[in-house]
């Protein structure tokens, strides 16, 4: 999802209560393209490009919300899109650290099996400097199933002037699992997930080249894989 990308984000605007007793709200709006689309690793568009858009409200608070969608075109069922609604709270805890704890509703749309995909996930994560991130994802349902799933990521921005460097790792790892659901080979409870990226941003649009990598087969069209994305984002309020 887009919105993780942009933690560092909304901390420094809930960082903004620390010197402001006014109320402030921002609201924001997102349309883009990618040249394909990887869901924790694994391809979602079968190596062709995908459309996404979304919305993001935050306030000074720490409160924020919003919806992201993106394209999907699977292999082995009618899923045409993704629909992710979320929300959380963060918030700075001292001058380098900040936490951010929410929750998201993955949603999919194209047929009656896609709609039974659908599962809610909560997460929490610490900040360190706006480019330390170390979290915990986890959901009782993963895709729909009875089995729960959890996340633990971490992810390191370096900032220069022009340019940040995103190198970020994860353990996908069910906490139940069986025949249908699993990671192959002899029923394989979890996998890793390595991404290394550089963006840009000018003026109102985001360019972003990643370098995405797990440990998976083939079989779940995943490997390694390079994606370009261009974002245009919009200020709303």
């Amino acid at each position: 999802m887009l919105f993780v990308r942009r933690i560092a984000t909304l901390l420094a605007c809930t960082a903004a209560v620390a010197v402001t007793s006014t109320s402030h709200a921002e609201l924001s709006a997102n349309l883009g393209l990618v040249s394909e689309y990887m869901r924790d690793g694994i391809s979602e568009t079968r190596g062709e490009y995908a459309a996404q858009l979304g919305t993001t409200y935050i306030h000074t608070s720490g409160l924020y919300g919003g919806l992201w969608a993106s394209e999907l075109k699977r292999n082995d069922d009618h899923t045409h899109s993704e629909w992710d609604l979320f929300g959380g709270f963060s918030h700075p805890i001292s001058h380098n650290w900040g936490i951010d704890l929410g929750v998201t509703r993955n949603t999919f749309h194209g047929d009656w099996e896609s709609n039974q995909q659908s599962y809610g996930e909560g997460f929490l994560r610490a900040t360190y400097n706006q480019s330390l991130v170390l979290g915990i994802r986890q959901t009782s349902n993963f895709m729909g199933s009875e089995f729960p799933r959890r996340v633990l990521e971490a992810s390191y921005t370096l900032h220069t002037a022009s340019f940040d460097f995103e190198f970020y790792t994860a353990q996908h790892r069910y906490l139940e699992i069986d025949d249908d659901y699993n990671f192959g080979n002899d029923n394989r409870d979890s996998y890793w997930h390595f991404r290394v990226g550089v963006e840009r941003t000018y003026h109102q649009y985001d360019y972003r080249l990643t370098l995405e990598r797990t440990n998976l087969t083939s079989d779940y069209d995943a490997g390694t894989t390079f994606q370009f994305g261009i974002h245009r984002y919009f200020d709303l309020w």
